[in-house]
């Protein structure tokens, strides 16, 4: 068996190879465009070999691949790799070795490298918010181009239902203006029909996983949503305690402390973005709709703001989560009430 370390770019990966002993085998150098010389290379190397890659966004395909021809992958902590193992000297070789020494130490700061199925679960729903995002900018260059021309939209609840769209349709703009107006609610109609399509099969996916299910049942969390966040979390169980999931969807407060001088900070930004967002939009929900959520988020509210207050539901609906998927029960306040509470009573505490 042999160590491997991977520094892997877009374009290439540069690889050093420990022995059983830990000394330098070889260093090679391979072009991802070259699949035949990739297999080549990991077929040669003894079986149960194993290889540490650094997470870097595009990291996956080449661990499936690598995995598929007997090469045990670990999945390595960026941040936590750096602080281990700072080097001065920066070199794809450096950091090839350095990643292949940590694996043979058994110092490696492993990362979560998700099966190929949640992979494609996350792409898929990451591309449903993408659509989102995508119909709110169209919709509000609409907007723009309506308010440059002087425009006035009729008192309608929105501008592009079916009063709002016929008023839309029956505007004659000048030269330039009208095809730039057509062009938009053209793509609009086009983003409408997909994200219409979309919705057809999460619902549908949404009967044959019981994770998805029993989130639907939190206030303010619907399909998009719960498998949304069934996707981003992964295996439950890889989360010892709802803090760390928590603190993996970056809405854990930051600390410092100097001597008996504690500071608190805003939320740690390097967590999963998208869970992150799942929790904020099912928080702004949940605080309108669930009574007991509302008190909750009202007395935060009043104390340090609508934003404080709406990130720190956002926290206590993500312990609820974790609550749920942990013991597969659907969603009762005063059932988790007292472990959200807790928790909070945790954190602020340090």
């Amino acid at each position: 068996m042999v160590y491997i370390g991977c520094d892997q770019h877009k374009f290439f990966c540069q690889l050093a190879v420990l022995d059983e002993e830990g000394k330098m085998i070889h260093e090679q150098k391979l072009y991802h465009d070259d699949r035949e010389a990739l297999k080549h290379y990991f077929t040669s190397l003894p079986p149960g070999s194993e290889m540490a890659i650094e997470a870097s966004g595009f990291e996956s395909w080449l661990a499936d691949f690598a995995q598929s021809l007997g090469i045990k992958v670990h999945l390595s902590h960026p941040l936590k790799t750096r602080a281990i193992a700072e080097a001065k000297i920066k070199t794809d070789k450096v950091d090839a070795k350095i990643l292949a020494q940590l694996l043979y130490a058994d110092l490696l700061p492993h990362a979560y490298l998700a099966p190929p199925e949640i992979r494609r679960a996350r792409y898929f729903l990451r591309f449903r918010l993408c659509l989102n995002r995508y119909r709110s900018s169209i919709k509000n260059r609409v907007h723009s181009l309506l308010h440059f021309l002087g425009i006035s939209s009729p008192a309608v609840a929105d501008l592009f239902g079916v009063r709002g769209r016929q008023f839309l349709d029956s505007l004659k703009l000048g030269d330039g203006y009208q095809e730039a107006l057509q062009g938009y609610l053209g793509l609009l109609d086009a983003m409408e029909a997909r994200i219409n399509c979309l919705k057809k099969r999460l619902a549908a996916t949404v009967k044959e996983n019981p994770d998805a299910k029993l989130l639907e049942s939190i206030p303010g969390i619907g399909v998009l949503l719960s498998q949304l966040i069934v996707a981003e979390i992964g295996e439950i169980s890889r989360f010892p305690s709802a803090e760390k999931l928590c603190s993996y969807a970056g809405l854990v407060p930051s600390l410092h402390q100097s001597g008996q001088t504690l500071y608190r900070g805003s939320c740690q930004r390097q967590g999963n973005k998208f869970l992150r967002w799942a929790a904020v939009e099912a928080a702004q929900v949940a605080s309108r709709k669930d009574p007991l959520l509302k008190a909750f988020y009202d007395r935060i509210k009043r104390k340090k703001g609508s934003q404080k207050a709406t990130v720190a539901l956002a926290r206590k609906l993500t312990v609820i989560v974790y609550q749920i998927l942990t013991k597969k029960e659907p969603y009762h306040y005063h059932t988790y009430s007292r472990q959200a509470r807790t928790l909070g009573t945790e954190l602020r505490a340090r």
